[in-house]
């Protein structure tokens, strides 16, 4: 019991005493009784109540002043005093030898086993690591309630003053006793991930090494409980709420890590298989408005995964087309962290994936012109997309909100114009690339001055990345500027995706490629 609980137990074991009633139970004889510790120690004790000041100043546990000394807890193996014997008559020494070497073995072990607790406890302080600041990880369920307490005090409140509006997609971790195994322990696996990317620039080997084992003990424990859930013999528990919720909890904790970010469409692929069992996207969020939340994760990931794809490999492009209205409809529920883009600009992404994949089908020759007409027409849809007006009816953060639709604009033009020009749906005619040039100096712009704000700095990850794929062409200070934030923002953050977008874009820089396609030449989800 530690001298705070001590206090607080005597503090509150009993209803508030009168004087008189106080006066009455000490006595003239118990007036200036000392407790058992300043006793111990010869002290004089000042006798206060319910513990004595002398004890508090030294940092000791006030045992009180009961009239029996209290018991003290002492470590295992450990022997304070020792009960003296008799000696027993001279018939029984042989029976008094053996007890004697009894006592000498209890000694003798009591000393070999306080050395080894010594040596092992003296190993362990070498390589001990304190991962989450404050708390001291020990076996599985001490992680779990760590990992909580490092998402509820580092990165909730990070996070929590760093968004443009308030976002009902970010609230704090609790009730963490009913989330389930699965979900548990990706969580901490999560913090692991978190904590080790925001330590990246000053790691030690031996201790990243130490923790990552940790990270993958955690993420096998949620693997095996989710593969428990989806093989159950009840299907209705298959395609639980639970199961939808530990599927995109893990498919978080995946696109965080380095060596699990590839995985993400296995659970995009998984998720989408619960939904259509539930009777699709519309039968799922008329159920109930929390799942629009889910819902509206998986397609910002899938979308924006889309857009750094082949366009020959992509996810449902053309049902994300066909339910760009359902999209739109959650999008609009509230702000998504770090996302400020407008919906309008985020459904125009959606229709170039489409047109990306169209073009590339054995039947779309017959069709190019009518897709080309099309494209064009988009193309003008977005240029005439006006920021000032969407900032305007924003209740707050106006100046802010304008200056992430000119970058979101910017971003998205640029983007149609090079992915569609990559599958020849857009010539590439002096028009279209002045176009691209304007907007594309206009976005490096944009994202230096919001390199200055510590709120919008994390809001243009996928800007960022088209500004990358552009920078190809432009000056080596214009890619050292992107590779640089990139870098930061993988720390900032505590994520992978950001390090994974500039190794992408340093291996086309150096490449003799040019078009879209063949810089994002397989399937990345760079951005959540």
């Amino acid at each position: 019991m530690t001298a705070t609980s001590r206090q607080l137990a005597l503090a509150v074991g009993g209803p508030p005493q009168t004087e008189a009633q106080a006066h009455s139970q000490t006595g003239p004889s118990n007036r200036r009784r000392q407790c058992w510790e300043c006793q111990r120690r010869r002290l004089v004790c000042d006798s206060a109540r319910p513990v004595c000041a002398k004890c508090k100043t030294s940092g000791v546990v006030c045992p009180g002043y009961e009239d029996k000394k209290p018991l003290v807890w002492l470590a295992p193996g450990k022997v304070k005093t020792r009960t003296w014997k008799r000696k027993s008559p001279p018939t029984n020494k042989t029976k008094d030898d053996n007890s004697s070497k009894g006592d000498n073995k209890e000694q003798s072990g009591s000393e070999l086993a306080k050395a080894v607790r010594s040596e092992v406890s003296g190993t362990r302080t070498d390589h001990l690591m304190h991962l989450f600041p404050g708390y001291e990880l020990r076996d599985e369920t001490c992680d779990v309630i760590e990992a909580t307490l490092y998402w509820n005090e580092q990165v909730y409140p990070f996070f929590a003053a760093n968004q443009l509006t308030n976002s009902p997609w970010l609230v704090p971790v609790s009730y963490i006793q009913y989330m389930g195994v699965t979900i548990q322990h990706t969580l901490v696996a999560m913090a692991i991930n978190h904590r080790l990317l925001s330590l990246s620039s000053r790691k030690n080997d031996l201790h990243h090494a130490e923790v990552r084992a940790r990270f993958h003990q955690h993420r096998c424990t949620a693997i095996q409980a989710l593969n428990g859930e989806i093989s159950h013999q009840n299907e209705k528990r298959r395609i639980s709420d639970y199961t939808m919720a530990a599927v995109i909890v893990f498919l978080y904790a995946d696109l965080m890590g380095s060596v699990t970010a590839s995985n993400w469409r296995h659970h995009l692929n998984g998720f989408m298989a619960i939904i259509e069992m539930r009777g699709g996207l519309r039968s799922v969020c008329d159920a109930a408005p929390g799942y629009k939340t889910v819902i509206l994760f998986c397609k910002i990931i899938e979308n924006l995964a889309n857009s750094t794809s082949p366009a020959y490999d992509q996810v449902s492009p053309l049902v994300n087309f066909e339910m760009r209205g359902l999209t739109q409809e959650i999008y609009e529920t509230g702000y998504y962290p770090f996302l400020p883009c407008p919906v309008q600009l985020f459904i125009d992404i959606i229709c170039v994936n489409r047109l990306r994949y169209l073009a590339t089908q054995p039947e779309s020759s017959d069709t190019l012109d009518s897709l080309q007409t099309e494209a064009e027409d988009l193309l003008e849809r977005i240029i005439d997309f006006s920021p000032e007006t969407w900032s305007a009816a924003k209740t707050e953060s106006q100046e802010q909100f304008l200056t992430m639709a000119q970058v979101y604009q910017s971003a998205v033009v640029v983007f149609a114009i090079a992915s569609l020009q990559s599958v020849c749906v857009i010539p590439a005619s002096a028009g279209w690339r002045a176009v691209k040039t304007i907007h594309g100096s206009k976005l490096m712009a944009l994202l230096e001055k919001a390199a200055g704000s510590q709120v919008l700095r994390s809001c243009v990850m996928w800007p960022m990345i088209v500004a990358g794929f552009e920078a190809k062409t432009g000056t080596a200070a214009v890619r050292s500027f992107v590779a640089k934030r990139l870098a930061e923002e993988s720390v900032h953050l505590g994520a992978y995706l950001p390090l994974a977008t500039k190794d992408i874009l340093e291996k086309f820089w150096s490449s003799g490629k040019k078009d879209w396609d063949e810089c994002f030449d397989t399937p990345y989800a760079l951005v959540t």
